[in-house]
């Protein structure tokens, strides 16, 4: 008897397209999608088992093994949003950039959407970041995270850039009032990053410079939902139409404001 085909939900850029059959996920195939197949079978190879393993490209779909476990979407499920599930996050992050930094990256024309902008420079140790790590793309099993789903957006850069996208999304990075308004109210901003932070095994140096990325990660961000909104994107022009038009201005204003708080609360002061 034929498997039935599953519609998975979470994600925004591939709303609707990603389809699971028995075992694998066919899903849209991003153009590097070949070079992204042999990294993620060179990741697996050196002992990082938290990702999906590359089955066939088929006109424009991969097809990739399913990852079981437990993912979270909107409206996030309170399990989600606890301190725990944030620090395993944290913990499988770092597991992957250790690894990772065996791997050499391949060539190819990454994506630019997220990357890094210290990639054009050389003068650091790059990895292939995730660039995109957040809520629906951690599989979670027994309550801690085991596996990073959707590497779309991978491109070359610094962990901490990896980590600041992190932070972004699970802490998350904004204020109060948009907080409360995109699933993730009553949580305290502060004690998240630490929490964040301290799992990853962050230093006094790297969580100085996690803060001074925040501000590029808004940037990019906001670049990108703005260039959906341009090209059309039904998905992303929807979700543009129900927010704060100011919420962007208001997130810069914001991380500006508590940059020594936020120095604080991981420990290292100005």
């Amino acid at each position: 008897m034929a498997v039935a085909d599953e519609v998975l939900g979470g994600g925004l850029a591939n709303f609707g397209q990603v389809v699971r059959r028995g075992d694998v996920v066919e899903r849209p195939a991003p153009p590097h999608a070949e070079a992204l197949h042999r990294y993620l079978r060179a990741l697996r190879d050196a002992g990082f088992d938290g990702a999906p393993e590359p089955k066939e490209l088929l006109d424009g779909r991969e097809v990739l093994s399913f990852v079981p476990g437990d993912v979270a979407v909107a409206p996030f499920p309170e399990w989600s949003r606890g301190e725990p599930a944030l620090a395993s996050v944290g913990r499988l992050l770092r597991r992957l950039h250790e690894v990772a930094a065996e791997v050499p990256v391949p060539d190819a024309d990454w994506p630019a959407e997220f990357r890094d902008p210290a990639a054009k420079s050389g003068e650091d140790q790059l990895i292939l970041c995730h660039n995109d790590v957040c809520q629906e793309n951690v599989v979670f099993r027994d309550g801690e995270a085991a596996a990073l789903i959707d590497f779309d957006f991978a491109a070359p850069g610094r962990p901490l850039w990896d980590l600041a996208f992190c932070a972004w999304y699970w802490v998350p990075m904004v204020p109060d009032e948009i907080r409360g308004v995109e699933g993730m109210g009553g949580l305290d901003a502060l004690s998240r990053l630490r929490v964040l932070a301290d799992a990853y095994g962050l230093d006094a140096a790297g969580r100085r410079t996690l803060l001074e990325l925040l501000p590029l990660v808004s940037e990019s961000c906001h670049r990108f939902v703005d260039g959906r909104v341009a090209s059309g994107d039904p998905v992303f022009t929807e979700i543009d139409a129900q927010r704060d038009p100011q919420r962007w201005d208001k997130i810069q204003k914001w991380l500006a404001e508590h940059h020594e708080e936020f120095l604080a609360a991981l420990g290292v002061g100005s």
